[in-house]
């Protein structure tokens, strides 16, 4: 019987936000940027720790994120940023930052997603995403609200797909949020902070939690290859899932 249910909650850990399209695995090629994010690269700060569960962000007074420079990729192209995603704490009331790409020709312009109220949200160059018609005076929007709630300590598949006037958000391969006709959003991805934002010389909003799979993309992808994607690395945080779900069970 426990063997039984075990199984029922893997199945239910990746499958659980509501009904699901059918999907089928394709090959994902021309791949920009790679990284597993289990070993130290680019320009790590702070306590950033690295294993099997990818880079792990632990909260605390010194500001602990990586840095990733001189990316290389296209300028003026669409683009498509995907990873695994786990984020901790239990004041939902805390912002917290999975990545902040930035232009290095223009200052102003920033692309920032981070967790807020349990749900994935972001700004693009100025543009509240999370707002009714990106207008901050106009409060948050029934996109926003309508969005669910993630569940700390959870892996979530997060892929984004982006061009400059329509971000594309998807979790565990389906569409979570979508956003068209955003005012001036063309930015070069350049620079890309993950576990924090960098505003002038202050490191905001720290994410404690995990991103493993990092990926990223010269073009946008379709919603088979973004299944294929997560369904690669599915293997490297199943066991990190199910001990996630078998937690919510008393077995004594």
């Amino acid at each position: 019987m426990r063997n039984v249910l075990i199984f029922f909650l893997i199945i239910l850990a990746f499958y659980s936000c509501g009904e699901k399209k059918m999907r089928k695995v394709v090959d994902v090629s021309n791949r920009a940027q790679e990284y597993e994010l289990i070993k130290p690269l680019g320009n790590v700060v702070g306590d950033v720790q690295f294993s099997e569960k990818g880079a792990e962000f632990i909260g605390n007074d010194v500001p602990a994120y990586i840095f990733l420079d001189s990316l290389s990729l296209e300028e003026s192209t669409p683009k498509n940023i995907s990873m695994w995603l786990k984020f901790e704490g239990e004041d939902a009331r805390i912002p917290q930052m999975i990545f902040s790409i930035k232009d290095t020709t223009d200052i102003r312009k920033r692309f920032n997603m981070w967790i807020a109220g349990r749900r994935v949200t972001a700004v693009l160059n100025g543009n509240p995403l999370w707002a009714n018609e990106y207008d901050y005076s106009k409060g948050r929007s029934k996109t926003y609200y309508d969005s669910y709630i993630l569940e700390p300590g959870k892996f979530y598949f997060l892929s984004v797909n982006y061009t400059p006037q329509k971000v594309q958000i998807y979790i565990n391969a389906e569409l979570y949020q979508q956003f068209e006709n955003i005012n001036d959003g063309k930015i070069n991805f350049h620079q890309i902070y993950l576990g924090t934002e960098r505003y002038e010389n202050e490191f905001r909003n720290p994410l404690i939690g995990n991103i493993r799979n990092l990926t990223l993309f010269n073009r946008t992808l379709n919603e088979n290859e973004i299944y294929s994607l997560s369904v690669e690395s599915y293997e490297d945080i199943s066991e990190f899932n199910k001990a996630f779900e078998l937690k919510k069970f008393n077995f004594n």
